[in-house]
């Protein structure tokens, strides 16, 4: 009898956490598993392999009153239970923890940084509850894993157990980039959502104080609540910006600018910036927990600078403009450190883990 697989991925969109849970999949021994995949939204991907399962439910919380029956009703004698990110996860242990013949895997993608920020008395409440619910439920996970090394360190210290590293796996080969003098225009790229996560004003701020704003064409790709906000910013300081969707075809503009610039104040692994690196970009980022310094080798592949030091920012751009070199010697280190991100190599591991689950019992 095949083992059922249970993913949750509640918010399927055009996104890091979608894309990860895509390629985690591709490489399924579907002869081995049966992979019922649960969501909130209409998938915007089909494979005729899985069984898919819109789940007509308000919230995340209430929704795993339906999972919990859905997965209790199955006769099969071998499920695993996946899902990703705290919100998610915490319930994942509260509902399933417990569920007779279910195995529960969890995977992280963000650093737990992301629960000491928050932006109302709600929220900050919201995030205290979660942060004390991973600390005390997580031991009940039969594996947690998490996207990187750093994020694997700090989160097995809160929970008190190994965290096994699935690096994202978002690499696949090297697409060389065209380098140039920049005489009349630099083009930067970021591609995040517009969100207070992702700290674009500190982007903006860096390029409105350096000595080059006016060589400068900056391309923002992304959707989010703080859109109208970083439209005023730009119009106000007459920032020359292309705001564009976010699509799943971004190697025309990997292609067609010249600096990958990322200014987020927490984060996981981004595959934006893997894939920035494999196109051969130079990149600068801003240090924060806890890919940032894993893709870039602390500095040795890449320019890092404090979280929302929008000075230091500016600095950088001046310098990438008056002398490319050093960026481009740098972004040519960083090639060389992108195997780890391989899509095959962290496949296998997410494999060899489900495999562990039910070890000889085949």
């Amino acid at each position: 009898m095949k083992i059922s697989l249970y993913i949750f991925n509640p918010y399927p969109a055009i996104g890091g956490a979608d894309s990860t849970i895509l390629k985690l999949i591709r490489f399924l021994n579907f002869s081995k598993y049966d992979l019922i995949y649960f969501s909130l939204k209409p998938v915007n991907h089909t494979n005729k392999k899985i069984k898919y399962i819109l789940l007509e439910s308000s919230s995340v919380f209430l929704s795993f009153f339906k999972i919990k029956k859905i997965i209790s009703k199955n006769p099969c004698s071998k499920k695993i239970f996946f899902s990703m990110q705290y919100f998610v996860n915490v319930f994942t242990l509260c509902f399933l923890s417990r569920v007779k013949n279910l195995k529960t895997f969890i995977y992280e993608i963000n650093h737990p940084i992301e629960l000491d920020f928050s932006r109302s008395i709600l929220e900050f409440l919201k995030k205290r509850v979660i942060k004390f619910l991973v600390k005390n439920l997580y031991g009940r996970a039969e594996i947690v894993a998490a996207n990187s090394k750093e994020l694997a360190k700090d989160l097995s210290l809160i929970i008190n157990k190994k965290v096994e590293i699935i690096l994202n796996p978002c690499f696949s080969k090297i697409t060389l980039h065209k380098k140039k003098k920049f005489i009349k225009k630099i083009k930067i790229l970021n591609i995040s959502r517009f969100e207070y996560q992702k700290d674009h004003l500190t982007l903006l701020k860096g390029i409105n104080g350096s000595n080059v704003k006016d060589k400068i064409e900056l391309n923002l790709i992304g959707y989010g609540t703080k859109k109208k906000e970083i439209l005023d910013y730009i119009i106000k300081n007459n920032i020359n910006c292309k705001i564009h969707k976010k699509n799943k075809n971004l190697s025309y503009f990997y292609l067609s600018n010249d600096i990958f610039v990322y200014s987020s104040i927490y984060d996981g692994l981004p595959t934006v910036m893997v894939e920035a690196a494999s196109y051969c970009m130079p990149i600068i980022s801003s240090k924060f927990k806890s890919g940032a310094k894993e893709i870039l080798g602390n500095g040795q592949f890449g320019y890092l600078f404090k979280v929302g030091d929008h000075k230091r920012l500016s600095q950088l751009l001046n310098n990438f403009v008056e002398n490319p070199k050093p960026f481009y010697l740098k972004e040519k280190r960083c090639r060389k450190n992108l195997k780890k991100f391989l899509v095959k190599t962290n496949v296998n591991k997410f494999n060899s883990l489900l495999d562990s689950l039910f070890k000889n019992t085949y």
